[in-house]
Protein backbone atom coordinates (compact mmCIF):
# COMPACT_ATOMS: atom_id res chain seq x y z
CA UNK A 1 0.00 0.00 0.00
CA UNK A 2 0.98 3.68 -0.91
CA UNK A 3 0.58 6.93 0.57
CA UNK A 4 -0.68 9.93 -1.47
CA UNK A 5 -0.91 13.29 0.05
CA UNK A 6 -2.43 15.74 -1.82
CA UNK A 7 -2.69 19.57 -1.32
CA UNK A 8 -6.08 21.40 -1.71
CA UNK A 9 -6.76 25.20 -2.43
CA UNK A 10 -10.10 25.08 -0.93
CA UNK A 11 -13.56 23.76 -2.89
CA UNK A 12 -13.65 21.85 -6.20
CA UNK A 13 -11.50 18.92 -8.34
CA UNK A 14 -7.91 18.32 -8.44
CA UNK A 15 -6.39 15.65 -11.02
CA UNK A 16 -4.42 13.08 -9.83
CA UNK A 17 -4.49 10.58 -12.48
CA UNK A 18 -0.35 11.74 -13.22
CA UNK A 19 0.42 11.05 -9.81
CA UNK A 20 -1.69 7.50 -9.36
CA UNK A 21 -0.26 6.28 -12.57
CA UNK A 22 3.73 7.33 -11.16
CA UNK A 23 2.44 5.00 -8.13
CA UNK A 24 0.90 2.20 -9.94
CA UNK A 25 4.65 2.00 -12.66
CA UNK A 26 6.82 1.05 -9.73
CA UNK A 27 4.51 -2.56 -9.56
CA UNK A 28 4.90 -3.66 -13.31
CA UNK A 29 2.88 -6.84 -12.42
CA UNK A 30 -0.39 -4.60 -10.69
CA UNK A 31 -3.71 -5.41 -12.59
CA UNK A 32 -5.92 -3.07 -10.53
CA UNK A 33 -5.56 -0.15 -8.49
CA UNK A 34 -7.50 0.79 -5.44
CA UNK A 35 -7.74 4.00 -3.85
CA UNK A 36 -9.15 5.32 -1.32
CA UNK A 37 -9.46 8.81 0.56
CA UNK A 38 -9.55 8.79 4.04
CA UNK A 39 -11.81 12.12 4.67
CA UNK A 40 -14.96 12.81 5.47
CA UNK A 41 -15.66 16.00 3.26
CA UNK A 42 -13.31 15.10 0.36
CA UNK A 43 -14.21 11.97 -2.92
CA UNK A 44 -12.86 10.98 -5.94
CA UNK A 45 -14.68 11.11 -9.18
CA UNK A 46 -13.69 10.02 -12.46
CA UNK A 47 -14.90 12.41 -15.07
CA UNK A 48 -13.93 14.17 -18.50
CA UNK A 49 -10.36 15.83 -18.30
CA UNK A 50 -10.81 17.97 -21.90
CA UNK A 51 -12.82 20.73 -20.94
CA UNK A 52 -12.62 23.10 -17.57
CA UNK A 53 -16.14 23.90 -17.97
CA UNK A 54 -17.23 20.09 -16.65
CA UNK A 55 -15.94 20.64 -13.96
CA UNK A 56 -17.15 24.04 -13.35
CA UNK A 57 -20.28 22.65 -14.41
CA UNK A 58 -20.16 19.78 -12.27
CA UNK A 59 -19.34 22.60 -8.75
CA UNK A 60 -22.61 24.73 -10.51
CA UNK A 61 -24.54 21.98 -10.18
CA UNK A 62 -23.84 20.85 -6.22
CA UNK A 63 -24.07 24.75 -5.45
CA UNK A 64 -27.19 24.72 -6.70
CA UNK A 65 -28.69 21.48 -5.29
CA UNK A 66 -26.38 21.05 -1.95
CA UNK A 67 -26.51 24.71 -0.38
CA UNK A 68 -23.97 25.85 2.59
CA UNK A 69 -25.35 27.15 5.18
CA UNK A 70 -28.95 24.95 5.07
CA UNK A 71 -31.09 26.63 8.09
CA UNK A 72 -32.28 22.51 8.02
CA UNK A 73 -28.67 21.38 8.99
CA UNK A 74 -27.80 20.32 12.42
CA UNK A 75 -24.26 19.61 12.22
CA UNK A 76 -22.13 22.76 11.42
CA UNK A 77 -19.30 22.77 13.69
CA UNK A 78 -16.67 23.83 11.20
CA UNK A 79 -18.68 26.03 9.43
CA UNK A 80 -21.13 26.87 7.02
CA UNK A 81 -19.53 24.37 4.73
CA UNK A 82 -19.46 21.68 6.91
CA UNK A 83 -22.50 19.71 6.41
CA UNK A 84 -22.83 20.36 2.90
CA UNK A 85 -19.52 18.48 2.39
CA UNK A 86 -19.87 15.69 4.13
CA UNK A 87 -23.52 15.22 1.85
CA UNK A 88 -20.99 16.10 -1.38
CA UNK A 89 -19.08 13.63 -0.43
CA UNK A 90 -21.33 10.47 0.73
CA UNK A 91 -22.68 11.12 -2.85
CA UNK A 92 -19.94 10.97 -5.36
CA UNK A 93 -17.96 8.25 -2.42
CA UNK A 94 -14.75 8.07 -0.96
CA UNK A 95 -12.87 5.09 -3.19
CA UNK A 96 -12.31 3.46 -6.83
CA UNK A 97 -10.72 0.70 -8.43
CA UNK A 98 -9.70 0.90 -12.05
CA UNK A 99 -8.13 -1.68 -14.46
CA UNK A 100 -4.54 -1.60 -14.93
CA UNK A 101 -3.33 -1.53 -18.16
CA UNK A 102 0.15 -1.37 -19.44
CA UNK A 103 1.54 -0.24 -16.16
CA UNK A 104 -1.30 2.85 -16.20
CA UNK A 105 -5.14 3.11 -15.09
CA UNK A 106 -7.05 1.73 -17.82
CA UNK A 107 -9.27 5.15 -17.66
CA UNK A 108 -10.39 6.11 -21.74
CA UNK A 109 -8.98 8.86 -23.80
CA UNK A 110 -10.58 11.43 -21.96
CA UNK A 111 -11.37 10.49 -18.37
CA UNK A 112 -9.10 11.35 -15.57
CA UNK A 113 -9.37 10.54 -12.02
CA UNK A 114 -9.69 13.70 -9.79
CA UNK A 115 -9.63 14.03 -5.65
CA UNK A 116 -12.53 16.44 -5.01
CA UNK A 117 -12.37 18.95 -2.05
CA UNK A 118 -15.78 19.74 -0.90
CA UNK A 119 -14.83 22.16 2.18
CA UNK A 120 -13.62 26.06 1.10
CA UNK A 121 -10.69 25.96 3.01
CA UNK A 122 -7.33 24.42 2.21
CA UNK A 123 -6.14 20.81 3.07
CA UNK A 124 -3.93 18.15 3.07
CA UNK A 125 -5.78 14.87 2.19
CA UNK A 126 -4.31 11.66 2.37
CA UNK A 127 -5.02 8.77 -0.50
CA UNK A 128 -4.38 4.88 0.25
CA UNK A 129 -3.66 3.10 -2.89
CA UNK A 130 -3.18 -0.59 -3.04
CA UNK A 131 -2.12 -2.31 -6.47
CA UNK A 132 -3.50 -5.97 -6.53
Amino acid sequence: MKELIVRTNGRGAIEITQQVNEIVAEQSDAQLCHIFVTHTSASLIITGNEDANLLLDVEGYFQDTIADANPNYRHNNEGDFDMSGHIRSILTGESKTIPVVDNKLALGKYQGLFLYEHRGDENNRKLLITLL
